[in-house]
């Protein structure tokens, strides 16, 4: 029975060996917490059952008992007015709403009577959108089952072109996350920081170099990406406004990844650091226009403005909106993560072991 216990007792002290050690690998706690995050933000998306709240434009003849039931009855469709179906569709193809209803009241079908386009570049968005309107016109017209309503795309978009924005954002994020930490601490690592510090460089031209080489390296990809996109056909205006935030969302995440790689000890921490982070910060962005709880979580992320501001650039032709928002929260970023650099840099005793 002694035996037993101590058996036990070596099983237990083993455990505990390895709990302890597995805290201090950054890898084995990589491991684990980002499927727990992953699995946590997809609950909270599905949690909200992809309740969004959508702009509906409306035109046509005797309206008004039409505009009034959707206030009365569905909460998630904010109306908008239009003379005639052409500028609610041109509305619905910048980007401006995403759908427009015209009614002709004369049709004798109903599925003639309406007449209905939405904005087809998020296909995920697309299917909500039609269940929601299709729900809508059935309960407006208290039938069961509805009529095969005819939904139709307000603009044509390139499969390619309207996915550009995502890689972008993806590959601007992990430019500046985790190579530029990655090499800053690879540096601080192989002790070629120390040597280049003795020398006549000092520590702000080596904030300088890396941000300007995440900057370079960030419009050679975007340059490629849309190339083979077909997007460098755009206007010169558009591909202005595009360099202007890639510029300022490569400022934003060089600052990040060297705000990761100053405040760790090596290269190995750096890299899980930037890992294990990458994901909280590309998720928001990318669904945000899934539930009501992302849309407002999102907002606390350069992703999501990098992300939209491209989206507006590129795929909606600069139509939709002003881009004011964008910009100045991805400047106001910049601002922040190059702030919290300076002070670290005055006030740290060394920046190399």
């Amino acid at each position: 029975m002694s035996n037993f216990k101590e058996s036990l007792k070596i099983i237990f002290l083993l455990i505990k060996k390895d709990l302890k050690e597995s805290l201090k690998n950054r890898t084995a706690v990589m491991i684990i917490l980002l499927p727990l995050f992953a699995s946590l933000m997809f609950s909270l998306v599905s949690s909200q059952q992809l309740i969004r709240n959508f702009e509906l434009g409306i035109s046509g003849q005797d309206t008004e008992q039409f505009q009034s039931f959707i206030n009365q009855n569905f909460r998630n469709f904010s109306i908008q007015e239009f003379q005639d179906i052409e500028a609610g569709k041109s509305a619905t193809a910048a980007g401006s709403i995403d759908a427009v209803i015209h009614y002709k009241p004369r049709q004798e079908s109903l599925e003639k009577k309406y007449q209905i386009y939405l904005d087809s570049r998020d296909t995920v968005n697309f299917f909500i959108l039609k269940e929601n309107i299709s729900d809508l016109l059935t309960t407006y017209h208290n039938i069961d089952s509805g009529p095969d309503f005819k939904f139709q795309a307000a603009a044509d978009f390139k499969v390619s072109s309207s996915i550009l924005p995502v890689w972008l954002t993806v590959t601007i994020t992990m430019i500046g996350l985790m190579l530029i930490s990655a090499s800053l601490s690879e540096e601080k690592d192989n002790k070629t920081l120390a040597a280049l510090l003795v020398t006549k460089v000092n520590i702000y031209q080596i904030i300088a170099a890396k941000t300007l080489f995440a900057w370079i390296l960030s419009l050679i990809t975007s340059i490629l990406m849309g190339s083979l996109n077909g997007v460098l056909a755009i206007s010169f205006k558009r591909l202005f406004l595009a360099f202007i935030i890639i510029t300022i969302a490569s400022f934003v995440f060089s600052g990040l990844g060297l705000i990761i790689s100053l405040f760790t000890d090596s290269q190995s921490s750096a890299r899980s650091i930037s890992t294990v982070i990458y994901f909280p910060i590309i998720f928001p962005a990318l669904v945000a226009d899934v539930s009501p709880l992302t849309q407002r979580l999102a907002l606390f992320f350069p992703t999501h403005y990098l992300y939209q501001a491209l989206d507006k650039v590129l795929v909606y032709q600069g139509q939709n909106s002003s881009l004011f928002m964008e910009i100045s929260s991805l400047i106001l970023f910049s601002f922040i993560f190059y702030l919290i650099i300076m002070l670290y840099i005055r006030k740290a005793d060394s920046l190399v072991e």
